[in-house]
């Protein structure tokens, strides 16, 4: 083989080899999020419009959003110091993270701390702009350094989630949900294409139903207070994010399925008008 084509050959894979590594770097572990009409902000859902955002489900820190919003502007330096935007995708290009921050630090922007510790160790700030424009992004908190760390969390910190055994597969066959009545109740209900990861004390699942959105909020109790938390298993369909949002959106109606499933521990199940369902664990709220 001549000597330059042996070098063609080395250059062609080495070509190769860095396209790989930039795609899988920048744009193989996201995806595109649009269709979003509203965002979580003060523990409400409040509307925006032309919504382009990215996300992953491989760390909660791929979030990044663009959008505008109609809700009135109040200047406020609360979080200017805190809130540092992070950097997005080049080709992601409506996302600016140095001019963000610099515009929060020069009060040209105020930031909203939208949502804290969820998942446990990440907050959720918006950066709004007197016109309108607004950009969302997700960070580690003190909590998260020390939690990821290995250390101890600071005392202001919430109880850091119990470090749970690795989560099997669950039977379809022997998988069974309940919901609550308004009577207190417990019913089983039938459910079709299920698919659930469950531990000693997580559970997450996926199904469908054949309930109306109506007949469910006549004969279950409704729930207004949701914290599921992201599988610890690889179930791709359940996305607890976005199930808190569509609940809070009133996109997806949440219902208690079963309370004190294990000790302290309630399940509750989030029902979309289309079928969709979701049923997950949480801390019971009292």
């Amino acid at each position: 083989m001549k000597g330059s084509t042996l070098i063609s050959i080395l250059l062609g894979c080495a070509i190769l080899m860095g396209a790989g590594l930039w795609y899988t770097s920048t744009k193989a572990y996201y995806r595109s999020v649009t269709g979003v009409t509203s965002v979580s902000a003060y523990g409400d859902a409040f509307p925006v419009s032309n919504y382009k955002g990215i996300d992953a489900d491989t760390s909660p820190l791929k979030l990044r959003a663009c959008f505008n919003v109609d809700w009135d502007y109040f200047p406020s330096d609360e979080f200017k110091d805190v809130a540092t935007p992070l950097t997005a995708p080049k080709w992601f290009d409506c996302f600016d993270a140095r001019q963000i921050g610099e515009d929060l630090l020069a009060d040209k922007a105020s930031a909203i701390l939208a949502d804290e510790n969820a998942p446990y160790g990440f907050d959720t700030f918006i950066a709004q702009y007197p016109d309108g424009r607004a950009y969302m992004w997700r960070q580690i908190n003190i909590c998260g350094e020390a939690f990821f760390g290995g250390d101890a969390t600071p005392k202001e910190c919430p109880a850091p989630p119990v470090k749970d055994e690795l989560s099997k597969a669950v039977d379809p066959a022997k998988m069974d949900i309940k919901l609550t009545s308004t009577s207190g109740a417990v019913e089983g209900i039938g459910i079709s294409n299920p698919i659930a990861f469950a531990s000693k004390t997580n559970f997450h699942a996926c199904f469908e139903v054949d309930m109306s959105l109506a007949m469910i909020t006549e004969t279950y109790k409704v729930m207004d207070t949701i914290t599921p938390t992201p599988p610890t298993a690889d179930l791709p369909c359940f996305k607890a994010a976005q199930v808190t949002e569509d609940v809070r959106a009133g996109n997806a109606l949440a219902v208690m399925g079963q309370k004190n499933i294990t000790d302290g521990v309630d399940r509750l199940v989030a029902i979309y008008d289309d079928g969709r369902a979701f049923a997950w664990n949480q801390k019971a709220a009292d």
